[in-house]
Parts: C-alpha cells; structure tokens; sequence
C-alpha cells in the first residue's frame, strides 16, 4: 500500500513538472482593416507566423506535419518587438511551435480561418494570438 501511495504521489509531482505554461487567444474572424493593412495584408491560404517580444537568442522550431520547416536561434529586436517570422501554406493538419522545452501543437482547425499567428513571451509564459489583421514593424 506504501509503494503505491509513494508512486502516486511520485506521478503527480512529474506531471505537474511536464505542464506548459501558454495562451492561446484568437480575434474576430473578419476585422475591419485600416487603408495600411489592407495594403500590407497576404493574400493566400498562408499562415503566417510572427515571433515578437522578450525573445533572447533562444532555440525555435516549427513543423508541418511532423517535418521540420523553421528551426533558428532568434532575438528580438527592441527596436521593432520582431525576433523572426515564417510564411507557411496553411495545408497542415498538425502545426507544432517549439519554444525551448516547450511544444504547443495547433490542429487544422485552429489554423483554418486565420493568416497570422503573433508569439510572444513574457517569463516563462507564451503568449500565442491567432488573428486576420496584419502587424506593421518599423
């Protein structure tokens, strides 16, 4: 009883460890753009992927149906809060985000109705934002 009361109390505490601290928030999918963005704005069936803030030369990857299609060390410039991005078309039925030892898989779904994807990092916290409203960095 002791060595399985000892073992349940071993799993929980490993589990716990293996928990990945992000956020996953997505916009209207029709948002009304500004003359500029509709300028800038992608035509296509893309997702476009944006790596944003508090980036420090750390390790990403991103892949497309298990196949890797993004892997560098990126860094943020202060200047523009733009580390790197991606132009990926959006035929991918599992997209994964690596950021270090964490691994965030989008399906389809979450993907289909949307051409940007903005990542950013606070802490140990990552912020994922779906949207159809293009950014400017200057």
């Amino acid at each position: 009883m002791k060595k399985i009361i000892l073992f349940l109390i071993v799993s929980f505490f490993c589990q716990c460890q293996q928990r990945h601290n992000y956020t996953l928030s997505k916009e209207n999918a029709k948002p009304n753009l500004t003359e500029l963005q509709k300028k800038i704005d992608i035509k296509g069936n893309f997702i476009n992927v944006f790596f944003e803030n508090n980036f420090d030369n750390e390790k990403v990857s991103l892949q497309c149906d298990s196949k890797e299609v993004f892997n560098k060390n990126i860094t943020t410039d202060n200047t523009t809060n733009l580390a790197d991005y991606y132009l990926q078309k959006s035929s991918c039925e599992k997209f994964t985000v690596n950021l270090g030892d964490q691994k965030i898989l989008l399906n389809k779904k979450d993907i289909t109705n949307y051409k940007y994807l903005y990542v950013s990092k606070k802490n140990d916290s990552v912020n994922l934002f779906l949207s159809n409203t293009p950014r400017t960095y200057y």
